[in-house]
């Protein structure tokens, strides 16, 4: 199994913003899909938290490929925020406080027509941010793409990847593979110790 994930690290960063009022997002201007390229910043009262989806390479069915992965940085001042693509800056005000982060994870089972295992990977698909009046989603789609979808939303299970998105995306009818998407919810504020 090959894990494709944001850290146990990086979540306790993420952990961090529970509690806290969010002032804003800061990203690429949204398109008219809600799409934005590479990265987002979440601006609090004590730190700024970048998401960024980037491509990584990974062992990728016996080959390599560069597969997106959620990143989570703190910037600083040694570390500042930059959009991944020459663009301007858009602001997203929110004014909230963050009452909990939900990760979207999910584990994909590929298997040959004999039923035998020949690739398996987790990812993260979906950060939903949860605040004291609204609901976030920044989330991925196709894995081998850099873009985010950045949506506020009244029900983001509907405005996220579906698992069979996922899995029609992950399927080879030509190599008569069955593929299986197991996807999780993870509350942050659960592991809050």
């Amino acid at each position: 199994m090959i894990v494709h994930s944001i850290t146990s690290q990086e979540l306790d960063t993420l952990k961090s913003l529970i509690g806290k009022k969010l002032f804003c997002f800061k990203s690429q201007q949204k398109d008219s899909w809600n799409r934005i390229l590479g990265n987002i910043l979440l601006v609090t009262e004590e730190s700024e938290i970048e998401l960024r989806n980037e491509l990584t390479e990974i062992e990728y069915f016996g080959d390599s490929e560069d597969v997106s992965r959620f990143y989570v940085n703190l910037i600083t001042k040694e570390k500042t925020f930059q959009l991944m693509v020459e663009d301007s800056i858009a602001e997203t005000s929110v004014n909230e406080v963050v009452e909990d982060i939900i990760i979207i994870k999910d584990e994909i089972s590929v298997k040959n027509s004999s039923g035998n295992t020949i690739y398996e990977i987790t990812m993260d698909d979906a950060v939903i941010i949860k605040t004291d009046n609204s609901v976030y989603t920044i989330s991925r789609e196709w894995s081998l793409e850099e873009e985010l979808i950045f949506i506020k939303t009244s029900d983001y299970k509907k405005d996220i990847y579906s698992v069979e998105q996922i899995v029609s995306e992950w399927s080879d009818e030509d190599e008569n593979t069955v593929v299986t998407c197991n996807r999780k919810e993870i509350s942050l504020k659960s592991l809050l110790n």
